[in-house]
């Protein structure tokens, strides 16, 4: 703040420097081969989508949680369901109809596990009425 920056700006950048630190390192760590860090990351998703911008959702996130839905571990792949449910209602008409609804519907449809099929079945319901 002493740099002559109004104290408002020198804030703003500070917080969007921390968001973009945080949202790097979280996303890194969708492709850690350790399945709990795989989870923390669609955790971390569903806490930082509050406070992120439709567009960083869309941009960043949305990819990451797409391609989660092929991981190996079960658990990760009903936990992305649920986090498709979560940022659904933020994001534009586009994004739902080609990355959220076939992302969930592919899981729904062919996912081998029961539970991976009963969350994507809640989360495309969530997805439907949203509008």
């Amino acid at each position: 703040p002493c740099s002559g920056v109004p104290h408002k700006q020198w804030y703003q950048r500070r917080v969007r420097g921390a968001q973009n630190t945080i949202i790097t390192k979280v996303l890194s760590m969708a492709r850690d081969p350790n399945y709990l860090h795989r989870m923390t990351t669609l955790f971390a998703i569903n806490v930082l989508a509050d406070v992120c911008s439709a567009e960083v959702i869309t941009k960043f996130m949305v990819p990451v949680i797409s391609n989660l839905a092929h991981d190996s571990v079960p658990n990760v792949r009903f936990n992305v369901a649920k986090t498709m449910a979560k940022v659904a209602p933020v994001l534009d008409s586009n994004t739902i109809e080609t990355c959220v609804k076939p992302c969930l519907t592919r899981l729904h449809e062919e996912d081998d596990d029961n539970d991976v099929k009963y969350f994507a079945s809640e989360a495309l319901v969530v997805v439907e009425n949203i509008g």
